[in-house]
C-alpha cells in the first residue's frame, strides 16, 4: 500500500557542505554532494478547486482517496477524520471521535488504508497505540479497535504486508534502532545509520520527516524536512538502502551544542509523499521561499526527478490520488490564508 506521511515542519538543517553539478536530465547515479533536480518536465499549473473555504483549522495530518470520498485527517469538533465527496467537496460527515483514555484515540499522526479491502489503520502518538477498523464501519459509526502489540518507542506506525513497519525518533530511541521491521512471526530487523554522522544533527533532522510507501508495502521513501535529502529503501525481507539524494544543501550553525537551522536558505524540500509502485509524488518547497512547499514533484524509484508542477500556492499539506491514478488531490494553503481542496488532471501532462 501506498503512503505519505508527512509529520509537520521541522526547523533543523545540516551545515553545507560543497557542491558538485550533475548534468543531463536526469540523474542516474549515487551523488556524494547536492546538486539542483533537473526535471525532465517542468509545467505550471492551475489547480482546479474543489472548496476554496477556511473549512480545515489547524494542520492537515493526513489524507486518502476512497470510493469518491477524500477523508482528510484534522483535529476538529473533537473528531479526527472529516469525509468529503470528491467532485463537489461536500462535507458528508465526520467520524473518530477524540478521546481521553489508554484504550481510545488522542492524539493521531497517521492514517493508512488499503483500497482493497478497507481496512484501515490510524496510530496515536501520545499513548502509542495503532487502532484498526473498516473504514466503511467507521464512516458508519463504528470505533476502531486498538491492536495488542507493545508500540512504546514508535512514532509512527506503518503495517504492511510482511509486518508493521516502525519509525523511532532518536529523541526516544538509540540511534541504531532508527527503523524497525517487527515481522509477523515475530521476527525483527532494525536499520541503523543516518545520511550524516553528526548525532547533535540527527536530533534535529531526522525526529520528524516524511515516509511514503509503494503500493505493495516493497519500497520505502523518507525525507527530512530542509533541503532536500531523499533515501529509498527495499524492504520487501529486511530494510535495505538502495539509493539516496542528495539535492540542494542544507544550512545552518551551531551555538554550543544546539543546532541553529537557516530553514529559509535551506528550503522546505519535500513536506509530503504520496507513492505507487512506479511512481514517488511529493509536496515540494524550494530555497529562499519562506518555508513554502507550493510544487507539486514526480521521482521515480531511485530518486530521479521526473516531472514537476509548480503552482502559486502558499503551502500545500497533503495529496492523494484516485484509484486510477489520474487526478491528485491537494489540500493546500493560499497565500491570502484561505485553505482549499483542488485537483490535478495528471492525464493532460
Amino acid at each position: 500500500m501506498l503512503k505519505k506521511v508527512f509529520l509537520g515542519v521541522c526547523a533543523a538543517a545540516i551545515v553545507a557542505s560543497a557542491a558538485i553539478n550533475v548534468s543531463g536530465c536526469v540523474q542516474t547515479r549515487e551523488i556524494s554532494g547536492y546538486s539542483k533536480p533537473v526535471f525532465r518536465v517542468d509545467k505550471e499549473v492551475e489547480l482546479e478547486m474543489i472548496i476554496e473555504d477556511p473549512i480545515m483549522p489547524g494542520y492537515i495530518m493526513d489524507m486518502e482517496f476512497y470510493k469518491g470520498k477524500l477523508a482528510l485527517m484534522y483535529d476538529y469538533n473533537d473528531r479526527f477524520i472529516h469525509f468529503y465527496d470528491a467532485e463537489s467537496g461536500k462535507e458528508l460527515g465526520s467520524a473518530l471521535p477524540k478521546g481521553r483514555g489508554p484504550e481510545e484515540v488522542i492524539s493521531p499522526n497517521s492514517l493508512k488504508l488499503d483500497k482493497k479491502t478497507g481496512a484501515l489503520t490510524v496510530f496515536d502518538r501520545v499513548n502509542r497505540q495503532l487502532f484498526s477498523g473498516q473504514i466503511d464501519s467507521l464512516y458508519n459509526g463504528i470505533a476502531l479497535s486498538s491492536v495488542k502489540e507493545d508500540f512504546n518507542t514508535a512514532s509512527y506506525v506503518f503495517p504492511l504486508p510482511q509486518g508493521y513497519f516502525i519509525f523511532q525518533s532518536p529523541l526516544i530511541s538509540s540511534p541504531e534502532r532508527r527503523y524497525l521491521m517487527r515481522k509477523w512471526d515475530g521476527e525483527e530487523i532494525t536499520y541503523e545509520g543516518y545520511p550524516h554522522d553528526d548525532f547533535r544533527l540527527i536530533h534535529r533532522l531526522f525526529v520528524t520527516h516524511a515516509i511514503g510507501f509503494s503500493k505493495d508495502g516493497t519500497k520505502m521513501v523518507a525525507a527530512a524536512f530542509p533541503g532536500m535529502i531523499f533515501e529509498i529503501f527495499d524492504i520487501k525481507k529486511g530494510i535495505k538502502k538502495t539509493h539516496s539524494r542528495y539535492f540542494w544543501q542544507i544550512y545552518g550553525r551551531y551555538d554550543g551544542n544546539q543546532f541553529i537551522s537557516d530553514f529559509d536558505k535551506s528550503g522546505a524540500g519535500a513536506s509530503a509523499f504520496y507513492c505507487t509502485d512506479k511512481y514517488i509524488y511529493s509536496t515540494l518547497g524550494e530555497p529562499n521561499t519562506d518555508k513554502r512547499y507550493e510544487n507539486i514533484a514526480i521521482f521515480d524509484w531511485e530518486g530521479n526527478p521526473l516531472k514537476i508542477f509548480r503552482t502559486k500556492h502558499y503551502r500545500l499539506y497533503q495529496i492523494c490520488l484516485d484509484d486510477e491514478e489520474r487526478f491528485l488531490y491537494v489540500v493546500g494553503e493560499k497565500r491570502d490564508g484561505i485553505q482549499f481542496i483542488g485537483k490535478l488532471d495528471l492525464s493532460k501532462y
